[in-house]
């Protein structure tokens, strides 16, 4: 089955928390506002322009609030969050919410995560693809045998062909 669709997790994967809670905290917001553009990895909008060239529809979806589904709006095709799904990762209805949204059978799906527990191991649960990209707080964890895995998102469109 063709993959027609890569799907991204939201934090870590798409947003550098870390650099963004730290620059909250440094700014003395008290309640933290919505990501924007600025948060996301410097990788991530050149990797959505390269897979949309392709011919390829995008979405994110992941564990946060639904106040951070607006500014990814613009970049990808469809979000999700936990918040407004009401199911979080790792369960399976998270991953049918996915297939959903994506409008096409699971197995044309791809889910890119930084976490194999989270992100990797479920998406191939509910038959998914999956691609794990090493970063964030997770990023020492080993990938279990077989997973595709990448340091940045810049190697997402060449690792497509061994998904």
């Amino acid at each position: 089955m063709a993959l027609s669709v890569v799907v991204f997790d939201v934090g870590e994967t798409l947003v550098e928390e870390t650099a963004t809670y730290e620059r909250w905290e440094a700014e003395g917001v008290t309640a933290p506002p919505a990501f924007e553009d600025r948060d996301l990895h410097a990788d991530a909008l050149p990797c959505f322009a390269a897979l949309c060239a392709r011919g390829l529809r995008l979405g994110a979806a992941g564990n946060m609030r639904a106040v951070h589904e607006e500014f990814l709006r613009t970049h990808v095709d469809f979000v999700g969050s936990s918040e407004r799904w009401g199911v979080e990762k790792p369960a399976a209805g998270f991953f049918e919410r996915i297939v959903e949204e994506a409008g096409a059978p699971a197995g044309a799906i791809l889910y890119v995560g930084d976490r194999v527990d989270n992100d990797v191991v479920p998406a191939l649960a509910a038959g998914l693809r999956a691609v794990r990209v090493r970063r964030g707080a997770h990023a020492e964890v080993e990938s279990p045998a077989g997973t595709v895995t990448i340091d940045s998102l810049a190697e997402l469109p060449e690792a497509l062909e061994r998904v």
